[in-house]
């Protein structure tokens, strides 16, 4: 029987891998709508909206993956509470100046504008990677297994 904090650190890698993925679906495969998201910010140059936008997509779609399958499970953890706070921080920000756009997070979104409220959503989506950063669990995970290794070796001839 596993351990309520393996149980609950499954649970939080899972509710993170979705939440990963779901958001770089649309940002991969429409990279172009993504960056007009990006843009509306109007807190990069244009020159550097496009490569950031595809930068960004892809780096959700890889941490997604790793938490999903449980590879490098802390990193990833840490990634995605690097990019939640930073997440938090854009829609602070928007809140801030009144930006009545979509926030470009997820798909299916529309009307749902950038802003405060968001900013809760996202620092509370940071609790789960928190976790992982310091019970990231075992179970069902790629990496972080423990092999049987004996306690001495024998030769035999």
């Amino acid at each position: 029987m596993k351990s309520l904090g393996e149980l609950i650190s499954l649970a939080c890698r899972l509710f993170l891998a979705g939440l990963f993925l779901w958001a770089a679906h649309d940002k991969v495969w429409d990279p172009a709508s993504f960056a007009a998201a990006v843009a509306r910010y109007d807190l990069i140059p244009m020159g550097l909206v496009n490569p950031s936008s595809v930068l960004l997509a892809w780096l959700e779609l890889v941490v997604g993956l790793c938490l999903l399958v449980g590879l490098a499970t802390r990193a990833a953890a840490l990634w995605s509470a690097l990019l939640l706070a930073f997440f938090t921080g854009l829609m602070i920000y928007a809140g801030m100046t009144g930006a009545g756009f979509d926030c470009g997070c997820f798909p299916g979104e529309a009307g749902h504008p950038a802003g405060y409220e968001s900013a809760v959503r996202d620092a509370l989506m940071m609790l789960p990677a928190l976790w992982l950063l310091i019970l990231p669990g075992r179970w069902l995970a790629l990496t972080g297994r423990r092999r049987e290794r004996p306690d001495r070796l024998t030769l035999s001839v």
